[in-house]
């Protein structure tokens, strides 16, 4: 089978061209010790030029592709062009928190696909969680810049959507940077509105505590199915737990109705800020007003669309917090909560309890 060109845009770098020799000679032949994690379908390694460029390497492995090929026979020929053409892009080529293309690898009749990455990895966001070395400091700054590449993607005409903001599919450097490395789901942009997997696929494959609850009652996707994600991911950041990955269980309690789990047996007060690891609350930068906050923005980006905020007001309100201002949260954040605390919206799905937010209906039925 023929490899078909590539729709680069016309004005970016063109990537290079690896044969499947030349990522094994960048990671040792995909030695153990180069591997970092896998991802749908595929693996990631570190690797290293002969000029002693460190590099990041990522391979789709063609049995686990063959898994969809009933559904798409040319799926990891697709999945990599896709990728390609999207981080080569002016919209997107030079944000610091999306991967840098060097390189692709494209031998169709072999099922042999993979890129390079100009990125020097640490770990995958997934297996820092819990480490006790990524500080409050750290975590706070993680989340800041994933929401803003997230508001940054969403500002796009038209608009870029992930559907599925994984912490294995972001890496982070070894400056502790986050870097978006996956978007298996990526719609939107210059992609289009083709999405890769039905919604069937979608249920075998994806890691079901970061998909969106409601896609779950209806079998679509919300306008707003990112904020849910990114706030599952928020929720690992601050009580070091990941609740996906190979740990989570299919009758393992989803990560919404454990947070609800842990406030409510807090009396529903906020001010203990009881979704917020002890270790971390002693941590210098944690301060309460952070807790309180940030705990109200988990709860308000997993309810219903209607009433979740854009990634740029979600940027606005890390932005606000105490621990970036100084003081007690700018006049953004505090703004936002005010909304927030007087929506008559989002009263109708919150009861009031104690003055403090009560929500009885945060379920989603796991097909």
């Amino acid at each position: 089978m023929p490899v078909p060109e590539m729709d680069f845009s016309a004005d970016c770098v063109k990537p290079k061209k690896y044969c499947w020799r030349d990522l094994e000679l960048l990671t040792n032949s995909f030695s153990e010790e180069n591997f970092i994690g896998t991802i749908n379908f595929g693996k990631v390694y570190r690797g290293k030029t002969q000029q002693g460029q460190e590099v990041t390497v990522k391979i789709w492995l063609y049995p686990d592709v063959g898994r969809i090929a009933k559904y798409d026979a040319n799926y990891g020929l697709t999945r990599l062009e896709s990728e390609c053409i999207f981080l080569t892009h002016p919209d997107v080529v030079n944000h610091p928190n999306l991967v840098k293309l060097i390189g692709y690898c494209c031998e169709v009749e072999d099922h042999h696909f993979g890129v390079v990455y100009d990125l020097r990895s640490k770990d995958t966001l997934i297996n820092l969680t819990d480490k006790d070395d990524l500080t409050w400091k750290q975590r706070m700054q993680v989340a800041s810049a994933i929401a803003r590449v997230l508001a940054h993607l969403h500002c796009q005409n038209p608009p870029y959507s992930l559907h599925f903001v994984h912490p294995a599919l972001i890496m982070l450097d070894q400056d502790f940077n986050p870097v978006l490395f996956d978007f298996f789901m990526l719609t939107g942009g210059v992609l289009g509105e083709k999405q890769h997997l039905l919604n069937q696929e979608v249920m075998l494959i994806a890691d079901i505590p970061y998909l969106d609850n409601s896609f779950f009652k209806t079998g679509d996707w919300g306008p707003r199915a990112d904020q849910f994600s990114f706030a599952i991911v928020l929720l690992e950041l601050i009580c070091k737990h990941a609740f996906g990955g190979e740990k989570w269980k299919y009758d393992d309690e989803l990560p919404e109705l454990w947070a609800w789990t842990k406030y409510k047996h807090s009396g529903f007060q906020p001010v203990d800020c009881p979704l917020v690891h002890e270790s971390l609350k002693r941590e210098p930068g944690f301060h309460v007003f952070d807790g309180v906050a940030i705990t109200k923005l988990i709860f308000r980006c997993v309810v219903y669309h209607e009433i979740r905020p854009t990634m740029s007001q979600i940027v606005q309100f890390m932005e606000g917090l105490h621990f970036f201002t100084g003081g007690f949260g700018g006049t953004v954040l505090k703004g936002l909560l005010d909304k927030w605390d007087a929506d008559d919206v989002f009263s109708s799905s919150v009861k009031r309890e104690r003055g403090c937010f009560h929500f009885p209906c945060l379920v989603r039925k796991k097909r």
